[in-house]
């Protein structure tokens, strides 16, 4: 198997323009990047890390301070990662979008990888203006069935799959808004075919899949990687 390129993770941490706690876990924070740039929208970052404790959001603070680059606020949001509990993690996604709501009237979701899965599981509730999913886990039954990243699923779910349809986005209508996902074909973290195998299943007009050849899972969160471009246009089309 070649290795993959996790060069992503070479780049200084960036720090924050200030953090916000939204419950009483040093894990219920969310930091602000370019937080006091005047406009009504947002984009709201959910990192990945398979739902894992040991991967926090400070991997994703370079993507979030590049965006703020391109002139959007950015809220970069962390959440409890305990295992076998999936309930604390969807709640305090869920409690997180909604206290950064409370300032902004439109926000796009942003998700990587495990974070992708929660950022198509969030919007399904939350009022998001669009979703961004960055080689996200949509299928969980097919993740459980391969054992991904060593039983992430069962981990992560204290559970079988087949039992908690209500967090697995291949089980959930297509969302009414504006969804993207974006994934490479070179992935070795989350099989390419779950984004073309959820794609088909959706056929939503509002559903658009973005296949890149020679591309793996973590460039999708490097600002110095082409794709970059193409995440800052869709972001532009869906808070046009």
């Amino acid at each position: 198997m070649e290795a993959e390129d996790r060069s992503v993770f070479e780049i200084p941490y960036v720090n924050p323009d200030k953090t916000i706690s939204y419950g009483k876990s040093e894990d219920q924070v969310i930091d602000f990047y370019n937080s006091s740039k005047a406009i009504d929208s947002i984009i709201i970052l959910i990192h990945g890390g398979y739902w894992r404790p040991e991967y926090d959001r400070k991997h994703l603070a370079p993507f979030a301070k590049a965006l703020a680059l391109k002139g959007w606020p950015i809220a970069l949001i962390e959440y409890r990662r305990i295992i076998g509990n999936p309930d604390a993690a969807m709640n305090d996604v869920n409690k997180a979008i909604e206290e950064v709501a409370k300032q902004y009237s439109k926000y796009v979701l942003i998700g990587h990888s495990a974070g992708g899965h929660l950022a198509l599981i969030a919007a399904q509730k939350t009022k998001a203006t669009g979703v961004i999913a960055l080689a996200p886990l949509t299928d969980l039954l097919s993740a459980e069935e391969l054992d991904l990243d060593d039983g992430a699923v069962s981990d992560f779910l204290g559970a079988p799959a087949s039992i908690r349809s209500d967090l697995d986005p291949m089980l959930q209508p297509a969302l009414q808004i504006p969804t993207v996902l974006i994934h490479g074909e070179l992935d070795l973290r989350v099989p390419f075919e779950f984004a073309t195998r959820f794609t088909k299943s959706k056929e939503a007009d509002n559903l658009l899949f973005i296949p890149l050849e020679g591309i793996g899972h973590f460039e999708l969160i490097d600002p110095r990687q082409e794709i970059f471009k193409s995440i800052c246009q869709q972001v532009s089309r869906i808070i046009a």
